[in-house]
């Protein structure tokens, strides 16, 4: 089983413009309103490729989260709380191609309210089971509130997997996560090395293997993902695919490698899994994530490279 945890969920509006303007008035296309956030969107990408997962988190007034996930039949256990929930928008300039994303901090959650939905995730787990904490944490959590429960988990025997940044991020590595799934911005900004530079990578990747995580993945966007397990590591580019959204690749790559993993395919393998999901993601306007049908195609197309 694989529990994602949502902390801090939130509503992707995708729209575009076609140039801003900082000096005149800017109207836009409003395009795509999905119910998101990292936790959210692993548990639904898990669910769309077939695994046993259950979300658990907050909902807000309106639950518009349950509601999201009972549409796309994704088992959830959510506390309501109160107040709207935040908005993160994605705003694309067509002249350029670039996209600009605007995030909304979200509303100060009690600690009583943490300590709630985390009793509840310890209550669900077994031995064995994966847990996902992925994403910010909202305002009134402090930094250390994942490295707190990778501490539980491990004492729970579960396996863990970790997609945050900043001081959640630091935190939470000290507490050796299972899977360690940075993108190239929050690698540079953990190790001080550029994603880019394979070679550098790598050796920064086996440095986070060296402080007790056992499975780094590196997503670097439009150069591909490497993925670093024992003794072995790998790379791929990214899958040569028409791109509509990028929005929640990266969270469909997490859960591609969590299952990929539980069901004891080889670390190359692995990769090509995950690859094959985050392509067929952004194949998917907005934040609309990848189907299966789509990733079973693009698997033989996806080339893996052993590097070591």
């Amino acid at each position: 089983m694989l529990y994602t945890l949502s902390l801090n969920p939130c509503v992707d509006k995708t729209a575009s413009i076609a140039r801003f303007d900082p000096d005149a008035p800017n109207r836009v296309r409003v395009e795509r309103l999905d119910v998101g956030g990292k936790g959210v969107n692993v548990a639904r990408a898990a669910n769309a490729l077939g695994g046993d997962v259950k979300l658990l988190g907050f909902d807000y007034r309106g639950q518009p989260v349950a509601t999201a996930m009972a549409k796309e039949k994704v088992p959830c256990t959510l506390i309501p709380l109160s107040g709207e929930l935040r908005v993160n928008m994605k705003l694309k300039e067509e002249d350029t191609g670039r996209t600009l994303e605007i995030s909304e901090r979200g509303l100060e959650t009690s600690r009583e309210d943490i300590r709630r939905i985390i009793a509840r995730l310890l209550d669900c787990v077994q031995p064995g089971d994966w847990v996902a904490l992925a994403g910010s944490l909202p305002p009134g959590a402090v930094p250390e509130t994942y490295a707190k429960i990778l501490h539980a988990l491990e004492e729970k025997g579960c396996r863990t997997a970790v997609d945050c940044d900043g001081p959640a991020l630091i935190a939470a590595l000290e507490e050796r996560p299972f899977l360690l799934k940075p993108n190239a911005q929050e690698f540079a900004a953990l190790t001080g090395v550029d994603a880019g530079d394979t070679t550098a990578a790598v050796a920064a990747c086996r440095g986070l293997l060296n402080r007790g995580v056992e499975w780094v993945c590196l997503s670097r966007g439009a150069k591909g993902a490497l993925l670093v397990h024992g003794e072995e590591a790998w790379a791929c580019p990214a899958a040569s695919v028409p791109v509509k959204g990028t929005a929640g690749a990266g969270d469909t790559m997490l859960a591609a490698l969590a299952l990929a993993i539980e069901r004891g395919l080889t670390t190359g393998e692995t990769l090509r899994y995950a690859a094959a999901a985050a392509g067929a993601s952004v194949m998917r306007p907005g934040t609309l994530l990848c189907r299966l049908e789509d990733v079973e195609k693009l698997l033989p197309e996806i080339k893996v490279e052993k590097l070591v």
